[in-house]
């Protein structure tokens, strides 16, 4: 198999997760070229790919948080071309365009995946409200939690940072995911995704979520979306925690959903399975 890179390189938050999908895929595949190309409007390198003559291509087209309708038409409706795209909205679906799973930051390790009742901390958050979406979809989880009595209070790791990756080092992030029964995970400065909906995956917290696109990778799992955040979020949380063994259910079904369909070599297989 042959890799080549447009515009990604080591220092990308997605890297050890690219890294893992190639590992797989060369495991199960032999003539096949794989372009992984930057595809955002600020660092766009789609114009820089040139598709192999002699083998069938797979792209994965990353980082266009903004959700852009941006495969290039000669990529689309070709049996030598397969494109997977992350942030993919599910109109834009093609016959051989399809979303890609957006992985962990390469700050995340997998650390020991507790049971819940051995994880002391309920609630954790950490990230940024710089952005106004990000303001919109915490404001109410903050409140929400200010508002109610200090003896009804869930036991909270919420800490508020100053921007993207400005928070704690990659191993005390790890470790407070692993020790949290619940991960807060609101949408990021444009998209409803996130790593942090895989890293609370990959850490065996219940991840809640707004609801996401209703694309292939995101239809029927089990990650807990709520409708209407800025009225249900609070509410969501609080019930989940009123019954542990009913959240170890959740916790069992989430951890079955990332090691079938986000985990690295789930990945693998899916992109095997479109070719």
């Amino acid at each position: 198999m042959i890799v080549k890179y447009y515009g990604v390189e080591d220092n990308v938050c997605e890297w050890n997760y690219l890294q893992g999908i190639i590992k797989h895929l060369t495991d199960k595949v032999d003539t096949l070229t794989l372009h992984i190309v930057s595809v955002t409007p600020e660092w766009d390198h789609r114009d820089e790919v040139v598709l192999s003559e002699t083998t069938r291509n797979v792209i994965l087209a990353v980082h266009d948080e903004y959700m852009t309708d941006c495969i290039l038409d000669e990529w689309k409706n070709r049996d030598d071309v397969v494109v997977f795209k992350s942030y993919l909205l599910p109109n834009q679906v093609e016959t051989n365009v399809f979303p890609l799973p957006l992985g962990y930051n390469k700050k995340h390790s997998k650390l020991k995946n507790r049971p819940i009742k051995e994880r002391p901390v309920d609630v954790f958050f950490s990230g940024h409200m710089s952005s106004q979406n990000r303001v919109d979809y915490m404001t109410p989880v903050v409140k929400f939690f200010e508002q109610l009595a200090p003896s009804k209070r869930p036991k909270l790791d919420i800490n508020i940072t100053k921007g993207f990756n400005m928070g704690f080092n990659p191993s005390e992030y790890s470790e407070r995911l692993h020790n949290s029964k619940i991960v807060v995970c609101p949408a990021g400065n444009v998209s409803m995704e996130t790593f942090r909906h895989y890293e609370g995956l990959r850490s065996g917290t219940v991840v809640v979520s707004p609801r996401l696109p209703q694309n292939e990778i995101y239809k029927d799992n089990y990650i807990v979306q709520v409708d209407d955040w800025g009225k249900e979020v609070g509410g969501v949380i609080m019930d989940l925690l009123s019954d542990l063994d009913m959240l170890q259910l959740v916790k069992d079904q989430q951890d079955s959903d990332y090691n079938t369909r986000y985990s690295v070599k789930a990945v693998a297989d899916y992109i095997c399975s479109k070719l």
